[in-house]
């Protein structure tokens, strides 16, 4: 199963959404952490914290970090 990955910033605005389908879960969380890092969100353990929930996270929900927030579907 593929996935696409959407970030929203803080304003409501789309930050980003996958254009190509990552092929795991875990490359959903390193592409949200990639995201916070060229937005200057300073991230650290409490990042890769919820890198750990977004990857685990049911397909649909939205999980909010440092004001962003990212939902996981299917691609």
């Amino acid at each position: 199963m593929a996935y696409r990955l959407i970030v929203t910033r803080p304003n409501g605005t789309q930050a980003h959404s996958s254009t190509e389908p990552l092929p795991t879960r875990h490359a959903v969380a390193l592409s949200a952490l990639k995201v916070l890092a060229a937005q200057n969100v300073a991230f650290g353990r409490a990042g890769l914290a919820f890198g750990r929930q977004l990857r685990d996270v049911a397909l649909g929900e939205t999980l909010t970090h440092a004001g962003y927030s990212f939902r996981t579907e299917q691609f």
